[in-house]
């Protein structure tokens, strides 16, 4: 028996859930053997984490709706233009907090750019992909992967509302400004669910 035959009848005979176990055992072996790999390793086994994690809506009654101070926030892109998030009022915007050096913020970074691709001829959406970091790392990682999605860099505290002590944080919020999304860790962003979700808060008036 050929690798090939091997490993299509190693696929066969394996669910999911034990064909990523698998492949987690492997990511820590080699992220033990070689630590300058454990970012990709780390982003891999969040990658294959994400497919069992979806977004999820909040609960109605537990939705924060964001007054209208919460919307001053003024984020930097890496050029140090300056965009003022009250102007964006009235979208559905796409809020996810990140960091280069963070594996399941780059794990879920090809979902985003696939749900930025889809939706960024709309003017109903706009997107805010923000980092604490400086903008020389960023700029080298978006170069060398690839993502076209916009950057921006944040110079100030974050409304409570969007407080957190973990990244990957999203947010997405509704035109109404309701928080219907927060989701702390990897997530798909660009799966059936998702998109099902975007565009219904799209099409709300």
């Amino acid at each position: 028996m050929n690798i090939q035959e091997r490993i299509k009848k190693y696929f066969s005979k394996k669910s999911k859930m034990g064909i990523a176990s698998d492949f987690l055992f492997v990511a820590i072996l080699i992220a033990f053997l070689i630590p300058q790999s454990r970012l990709q390793l780390g982003a891999m086994v969040n990658r294959i984490k994400m497919v069992f994690v979806e977004p999820s809506v909040k609960e109605t009654d537990k939705m924060v709706t964001l007054s209208t101070s919460d919307y001053d926030m003024i984020f930097q892109d890496l050029a140090g233009n300056n965009i003022e998030i009250s102007e964006l009022k009235g979208k559905v915007i796409f809020l996810n907090l990140w960091a280069t050096w963070c594996p399941p913020c780059v794990a879920e970074m090809p979902s985003i750019q696939q749900l930025y691709d889809k939706y960024k001829d709309n003017n109903n959406v706009a997107f805010l992909i923000v980092t604490n970091e400086k903008p020389e790392p960023v700029q080298k990682f978006m170069e060398k992967r690839g993502f076209t999605f916009p950057v921006y860099l944040n110079k100030f505290k974050m409304p409570d509302p969007f407080y957190t002590e973990s990244i990957p944080t999203t947010f997405l919020i509704s035109k109404s400004g309701k928080i219907i999304i927060r989701e702390t860790g990897a997530s798909d962003w660009s799966g059936k669910k998702m998109l099902e979700i975007m565009d219904g808060l799209i099409q709300e008036k």
